[in-house]
């Protein structure tokens, strides 16, 4: 699946439950996830989105593992399978 798509959805699935998918532009931070998730309850999701297979780059990992050391979760998401498994992990999470 073509990362465009998996934006595309994202951002619908967060809209749904009523969250904010954004899209992250930082100009200084290189290989910082590609959206940031913002969900009532002040719930706080890091997304990188990828085309089915790609790989996350070094510098990606790295902005991950800081994101993690601070308490964020991070997850990259390449299919809908993993798309799934977000939303699924993110609704079990209210409370």
């Amino acid at each position: 699946m073509r990362e465009k798509l998996i934006e595309k959805k994202l951002r619908e699935a967060v809209k749904n439950m009523g969250g904010l998918a954004l899209k992250f532009l930082p100009y200084f931070w290189v290989g910082a996830p590609d959206r940031i998730v913002l969900l009532p309850g002040a719930r706080v999701y890091w997304v990188e989105t990828k085309s089915t297979g790609d790989d996350l780059k070094p510098r990606q990992r790295t902005r991950k593992k800081q994101l993690e050391k601070l308490g964020f979760k991070v997850y990259k998401v390449d299919t809908q399978e993993k798309l799934d498994q977000f939303i699924e992990e993110v609704k079990a999470s209210v409370g």
